[in-house]
């Protein structure tokens, strides 16, 4: 829907749409190569919030149990951004070209569209996006951090370790804040992934403006606010459990 230059009117036409052209099965198109690199990201994401973490408390001499202020936490979570672009950048370009393949009726297999971009564009050619990637995961990943995180201060007694009542809210809230933020930048960056000819996130910025006006960056909010709670909610609170659950029986 982002990356289409008017064709839906909204988010339920767009579905209607896609099952009408390609059956219910079209609504999971290009699903397994961002399936497979968020599992990645989100190990990097934790595992690079938590290396930037440890690094702050060495630098400031503090322990464990010292709480970071908002914009030490916020750092730690931009940290997340760049290192996870760097594989949710080509990840999400093969989804977006997968998407937009079915629109086309072109040939829109894995397969098909990474033998496409490596025949037209070369090695290089996966790496298109990275840089919007970052310029949207960047302060998204700031915002997804510093909302869970300060959603624990004001929920739980010991935030080092929330309930899982606890987690799946303040997940749940981490998630509502980077979409909504970061959800215009996401539209940057899909219009850049899916055009045919090699854009800039500035020029990509002018003509979404152009056609569509501010709402242009909103295209979509509702179905990515609705993914964003549950999905979020789970993430942290399974990452919380299972990180408590390791220090146990690591004895730390």
């Amino acid at each position: 829907m982002q990356g289409n230059k008017g064709e839906y009117k909204n988010s339920l036409h767009c579905a209607k749409r896609i099952v009408m052209e390609g059956g219910p099965f079209a609504l999971y198109k290009g699903v397994i190569a961002p399936m497979t690199g968020t599992g990645v990201v989100m190990a990097l994401y934790f595992v690079a919030y938590d290396a930037t973490e440890t690094l702050i408390r060495k630098l400031k001499g503090v322990d464990s149990l010292t709480p970071l202020s908002m914009g030490e936490i916020m750092l730690c979570g931009g940290s997340t951004g760049v290192l996870g672009s760097l594989v949710l950048g080509p990840a999400e370009l093969l989804k977006v070209r997968q998407q937009t393949a079915l629109s086309s009726g072109a040939r829109g297999s894995l397969r098909d569209v990474i033998l496409n971009i490596y025949r037209k564009e070369g090695p290089l050619g996966f790496t298109r996006g990275i840089g919007a990637t970052m310029l949207r995961d960047v302060p998204g990943s700031m915002a997804w951090f510093g909302a869970y995180e300060y959603t624990k201060l004001l929920l739980c007694k010991n935030p080092k370790d929330p309930s899982v009542g606890e987690a799946l809210f303040a997940g749940g809230m981490g998630g509502i804040a980077v979409w909504s933020f970061s959800l215009p930048l996401d539209c940057i960056k899909t219009r850049v992934q899916a055009s045919s000819v090699p854009l800039t996130p500035v020029v990509a910025f002018r003509a979404i403006l152009s056609e569509h006006g501010i709402k242009g960056f909103y295209r979509g909010i509702g179905p990515a606010l609705l993914r964003a709670f549950p999905a979020n909610a789970a993430c942290f609170a399974a990452r919380d459990k299972t990180k408590s659950t390791l220090n146990n029986l690591c004895g730390m």
